[in-house]
């Protein structure tokens, strides 16, 4: 869930922006949606403890569509989320299922932070995905950016002391899910509106878990829905505010300030669960955001040139 509600509109949207002030303000957007999104993540992570995690999504998603659907009845209505390819948001929305349940598995079973560790290993495995999926061509410098982020993401697992445990695998799983999801929307995504992305999202997860929760329901208290609806709502203006904040700034400016949420989920984590990252998450994570800051980097150099070329 939170591996991709921020991140589908930077994946859609052009990197391009008009500059000056615009950017002052483009940045503010993506530290606010990141800042969002981390309180959307603990607000998940409580609830976890006390409820099935198919409701939790249910109403994560419901309270989500809620902005969503005033952003859309005011920017066009139809218009805004009319699609020449429903397929490809339908199996955006069966990955966005898988994803979110792993997502929140994984906050529920680890620290914020060693969650948010994974997930910043999305940027090296669309990378490696895009030769076979996409036939885009990466050169050697990208490749050795991978193969750094791979041992980083090793680092993190240790294996030897059997952290690969189902935590670990269900962030993993949410982690290829959001990147997959990158990959088709990269493919085929640029001529499509950028709401019909955050719906073809939020509906499929709100249907599919609703049906879940209604079979397996447990009655929450008005404070733990209070939550519920303060997260999802939270959830859905972060997926605007990542609208908001591409329009301004190029996704190279916007895409790294998603490595903040390692400091605000640190904060909350040992505010909440007294849970601080250990030496491996730390080490490990470090070069995950290197090689993904560097991937961003290289990809940010061949946009230019291929501009300048066409």
């Amino acid at each position: 869930m939170a591996v991709s509600l921020r991140n589908n509109a930077m994946a859609a949207l052009p990197a391009g922006a008009r500059g000056g002030p615009d950017i002052v303000v483009g940045i503010g957007f993506a530290a606010l949606t990141f800042f969002c999104a981390t309180l959307m993540d603990a607000a998940l992570k409580w609830l976890s403890a006390g409820y099935p995690l198919h409701q939790i999504i249910f109403f994560n998603a419901l309270f989500a569509l809620g902005p969503i659907t005033i952003f859309i009845a005011t920017h066009g209505g139809r218009h805004a989320v009319a699609t020449r390819r429903p397929w490809l948001h339908v199996a955006r929305g069966g990955i966005s299922v898988i994803g979110a349940y792993g997502g929140i598995y994984a906050f529920s079973l680890l620290p914020m932070t060693d969650v948010y560790a994974i997930f910043f290993a999305a940027p090296i495995l669309i990378t490696a995905l895009s030769v076979p999926l996409l036939g885009e061509r990466v050169g050697w410098r990208r490749w050795s950016a991978v193969l750094a982020g791979f041992i980083g993401v090793i680092i993190m697992l240790r294996p030897a002391d059997d952290f690969m445990n189902v935590g670990t695998v269900a962030a993993l799983i949410a982690m290829t899910a959001f990147s997959l999801s990158v990959i088709l929307v990269r493919r085929y995504g640029a001529k499509e509106p950028v709401a019909s992305f955050s719906v073809s999202q939020m509906l499929p997860l709100a249907l599919w878990f609703g049906l879940l929760t209604a079979f397996d329901f447990v009655p929450p208290t008005m404070a733990d829905l209070s939550l519920s609806a303060i997260g999802g709502t939270l959830g859905g203006l972060a997926s605007l505010l990542m609208v908001q904040a591409v329009r301004r700034a190029p996704a190279a400016v916007v895409a790294p300030f998603q490595y903040s949420q390692m400091i605000w989920g640190t904060l909350i984590g040992w505010l909440l669960w007294q849970d601080l990252p250990d030496e491996w998450i730390l080490i490990g994570g470090g070069l995950v955001i290197a090689s993904g800051l560097y991937i961003l980097h290289r990809e940010t150099v061949l946009g230019l040139k291929r501009r300048k070329a066409g």
